[in-house]
């Protein structure tokens, strides 16, 4: 879909400028935290400016792509709402806060957190399936213990998404070794390097951060609640609930499908209150409505309050606003008029992998769903890269180093949105302390920019 008139990128980039311009406006003038309004407002408004530019069926469209390309993580975000609400009423979270608070000290807290989020996400090949699952209780165990919730969330996402670069078994490590041919082992292989130099520094900035947070509230262990959980031992750990969490996770290592995978684990935490309690009649307006703590703890219930359908609905209105705001900077030759001038300005390899990865970062911004920030620069450069004889590996690990790593860190991106909604806790928010995904994106950048700099004085 080509425009009939050429504009420069900066133009072409406007419809970007007015959403983050428009999100900061509605949040620190109307104390507007959702990015909802702003991504219809401003998707409104373009569609008024160019409604005589392009005719409405390439905004169908091109609305019909996107959303189709998203619907698959709306449904996996109505079973995590479901997981959450079962497993707090099964018990299976707050038996998984238990185990948590015996084996995370304080001392190493976020960067426990990083690592056990990302053996998790290496194990089950999904940041989702880890951060809707583990992460919620990890979420607990910092509420426990009055950790900044923030900071924990920042280090589970790190962790959640170290290991899904790495794993064999992940949907997005799989497709970015897919779409440009490359074996998935020689793929990760190629990852390895930079990926664990990466993860090592956020390791490093969670242990200080860590040490200066514990110094600052002079707090050296944990307390142990009798009134939260009783006496908490590994004897008295109810080890049956974890029935649940094993399914969930063993299911992935048979590469059983994320929705299956959710879906077990929701199914066999019922079963649990079936052998428990007899059959809960109440079991269904919870999986719809949340699961409501009666402990009497502030602290316990103000955690396991939640989930359901209708605590997922905010998150769906807002990956559908940025699917509709996607459609608009596609449907009207904007995102197409972005690629172009794109491909004018790479003249050698190291151009074209900044391209890739800018590509990347763009769309998950325009399109909210990292597989089409993974497929598109993968079809837009590989002619390119084959003229300039670039390395297929070069071209797959530029593309998850942007579009898989920067996917959790915008606020209406489906991965921002879900990472946001499984942990309680806004990307906002938690966008400074996800180290690993800042680090290795800067990381990444900076080495191309160096070789760029190599080879012209070369």
């Amino acid at each position: 879909m080509e425009r009939e008139k050429s504009h420069s990128l900066f133009f072409s980039l406007s419809p970007l400028f007015y959403l983050i311009l428009t999100i900061l406006f509605f949040r620190f003038v109307w104390v507007v935290t959702y990015p909802h309004p702003a991504a219809l407002f401003v998707s409104g408004v373009i569609s008024f400016l160019q409604r005589r530019n392009r005719k409405f069926v390439f905004l169908k469209s091109s609305f019909r792509k996107n959303f189709v390309s998203v619907l698959p993580a709306m449904e996996i975000l109505f079973f995590v709402g479901m997981l959450i609400a079962s497993w707090a009423y099964s018990g299976v979270l707050s038996t998984m806060i238990q185990i948590g608070i015996l084996f995370l000290q304080p001392d190493y807290f976020l960067p426990s957190l990083a690592i056990v989020s990302a053996i998790a996400a290496m194990v089950s090949g999904s940041s989702w399936t880890t951060a809707g699952t583990l992460g919620v209780a990890l979420m607990g165990v910092a509420e426990v213990i009055s950790f900044p919730q923030t900071m924990a969330a920042g280090a589970i996402v790190s962790g959640c998404y170290f290991g899904d670069k790495l794993s064999p078994l992940s949907d997005t490590t799989n497709l970015a070794s897919s779409l440009t041919h490359v074996p998935i082992w020689k793929h990760i292989r190629h990852m390895l390097k930079t990926t664990c130099i990466s993860f090592g520094i956020a390791l490093l900035g969670y242990y200080f951060l860590n040490l200066y947070i514990w110094d600052s509230t002079q707090t050296t262990k944990i307390t142990l609640q009798s009134e939260s959980f009783g006496d908490i031992s590994l004897s008295g750990v109810s080890w049956f609930k974890l029935i649940p969490v094993v399914l969930v996770f063993g299911s992935s290592l048979f590469r059983m499908h994320i929705r299956l995978s959710l879906l077990l684990g929701i199914i066999s935490s019922i079963v649990l209150n079936l052998t428990e309690f007899g059959f809960p009649w109440e079991i269904g307006k919870t999986l719809v409505y949340g699961f409501e703590s009666r402990s009497g703890n502030e602290v316990f219930d103000r955690f396991l309050n939640g989930g359901g359908v209708v605590a997922i609905l905010p998150t769906e209105i807002l990956i559908l606003a940025a699917v509709w705001f996607g459609a608009v900077v596609e449907g009207y030759g904007y995102l197409n008029e972005i690629l172009i001038q794109i491909k004018i300005w790479a003249k050698d390899r190291w151009d074209i992998l900044l391209s890739t990865m800018g590509t990347s970062f763009l769309l998950n911004l325009v399109t909210a769903d990292q597989y089409l920030s993974l497929v598109i620069p993968a079809r837009a450069f590989r002619s390119l890269a084959e003229e300039k004889g670039i390395p297929e590996k070069d071209i797959s690990r530029s593309l998850e180093d942007s579009g898989t790593i920067t996917s959790p860190l915008i606020p209406w991106n489906s991965c921002g949105a879900f990472m946001s909604t499984s942990l309680g806790v806004s990307v906002f928010s938690f966008f400074p302390f996800v180290f690993f995904n800042l680090i290795h994106v800067l990381l990444a950048l900076s080495l191309l920019f160096v070789a760029k700099n190599k080879s012209k004085s070369s």
